[in-house]
């Protein structure tokens, strides 16, 4: 998936395992084992211009056909929280279903009800990615790739 999006989005720095830092620490006083804080780490940060634009996490369960469970909604959430408010952060998943339509999971302030981010579950059709992929025909495969990178990595615009 990294090799693909890179490939095909011209423009956009694509980096794995970006670490989230700063994100969190331990208290003064409170780390008494002297451990690092945890540095979140999606597997995908896509950057323009030295903004991450996109965070995504490739998983390898097909959320068409299977409950998502609960840590992986709770891992996409740090990630969301991570960015300023309204932030996103997309699982993109395999499946083989023709018309596996997206989820999203909106992040709520239980006080007020403000929204605060969104889990996106991206299906990621793995026929189709295949054949565009074994497909090296010209110029409309490769406007076609790019166009399901960017589908994958921003949804449908």
């Amino acid at each position: 998936m990294s090799r693909f999006l890179r490939d095909n989005l011209p423009g956009y720095l694509i980096q794995d395992e970006y670490k989230i830092r700063g994100m969190m620490s331990y208290v003064p006083g409170y780390n008494p084992k002297n451990k690092r804080a945890p540095t979140p780490r999606p597997d995908y940060v896509i950057q323009k211009d030295s903004r991450i634009i996109s965070m995504l996490d490739a998983k390898y369960r097909d959320f068409a056909e299977k409950t998502l469970p609960r840590e992986m909604l709770y891992q996409l959430s740090i990630y969301a929280l991570s960015q300023s408010a309204g932030g996103i952060a997309t699982i993109l998943y395999p499946t083989g279903i023709t018309g596996a339509m997206e989820e999203r999971i909106q992040i709520k302030d239980p006080m007020s009800g403000d929204s605060l981010g969104q889990v996106i579950l991206r299906p990621v059709n793995i026929s189709y990615l295949d054949e565009i992929i074994s497909d090296s025909s010209g110029v409309a495969v490769q406007r076609e790739r790019t166009k399901y990178a960017r589908q994958l990595a921003f949804g449908k615009n």
